[in-house]
């Protein structure tokens, strides 16, 4: 594809978005980055899995990942796991989109998920105290208690990827910030099969290929900070081996016009849906 003709299509794209109507943006005390430190539900406890959920005016994205990880040493892509690996890789849990508040009721609208969706919505009935926050599902059984990173308190952005190298990219990005914190979400560049494994069964109970699993996990939910000796570094990822990588460099994302911010001398062009942390990431 040329980059006149990409040019040509990110402007259509552009123009149909800033026609779009916007959601009112969620309350205040929603943004910054959530750790989970409890899960709840009348079948199991969860005191160790590894979950944050960032939050800004209208977008979310949330990173899970279960105890017990077993070892990916010398693992430098998908396609070097073991099925076993893979499997439990599927076990993971990620999603984005954008989040609707409606009184004391929280609405995730899954944009992306890195598992297929299960029957019934993601809903929460909301309970805040200070930095802490209490959240019990509406349409399915569970309760669980979050604790607000001091590190996210501050501006926020989310940004989507609309155009890379001068043309359109070949998998949907987002990528999220609040505060010193980040998430980045890079999804499949088709989408998944129907029958991949089940949201409420883990595909180590299933018959599943390894092309399925290949499928599956080929979806990238990274977690980091923007300061320290190493900004943006992915501390934590649905991809080990991209654990300890940057993912981008300091003040390489500037904003250009109302729209859209670049990377690194146009490398990459995102398209703002949310931006109040200044002049560049």
């Amino acid at each position: 594809m040329n980059s006149e003709h990409s040019f040509a299509k990110l402007k259509k794209l552009l123009k149909a978005r800033q026609q779009d109507e916007t959601p009112r943006g969620v309350p205040a005390n929603y943004l910054g980055v959530w750790r989970r430190s409890l899960l709840e539900t009348p079948q199991m406890r969860d005191a160790d899995s590894l979950v944050y959920w960032l939050q800004t005016p209208h977008w979310h994205a949330d990173l899970r990942i279960p105890a017990h990880r077993p070892d990916f040493s010398g693992i430098t892509c998908l396609s070097d796991c073991s099925d076993k690996q893979l499997a439990w890789l599927a076990t993971q849990q990620g999603f984005c989109g954008v989040t609707q508040v409606e009184g004391n009721q929280c609405t995730w609208h899954h944009q992306l998920d890195f598992r297929p969706p299960g029957s019934s919505r993601d809903i929460g009935n909301m309970v805040f105290d200070g930095e802490y926050l209490v959240e019990t599902g509406v349409e399915a059984d569970y309760l669980e208690i979050w604790k607000r990173l001091s590190r996210s308190r501050g501006g926020t952005a989310a940004l989507e990827l609309v155009m890379e190298n001068n043309e359109l990219p070949s998998r949907p990005a987002w990528l999220l910030v609040a505060g010193d914190c980040f998430i980045y979400v890079q999804g499949r560049n088709h989408k998944p099969p129907v029958t991949a494994a089940p949201h409420t069964l883990p595909p180590t109970r299933l018959n599943i290929s390894r092309a399925q699993l290949l499928d599956q996990v080929d979806v990238e939910v990274s977690f980091g900070y923007r300061y320290g000796s190493a900004p943006w570094r992915i501390e934590h990822s649905t991809w080990p081996f991209r654990e300890g990588l940057l993912l981008t460099h300091s003040r390489a994302i500037r904003r250009h016009g109302h729209q859209l911010a670049v990377e690194e001398e146009n490398k990459r062009r995102w398209m703002i849906l949310d931006w109040d942390v200044g002049a560049a990431l």
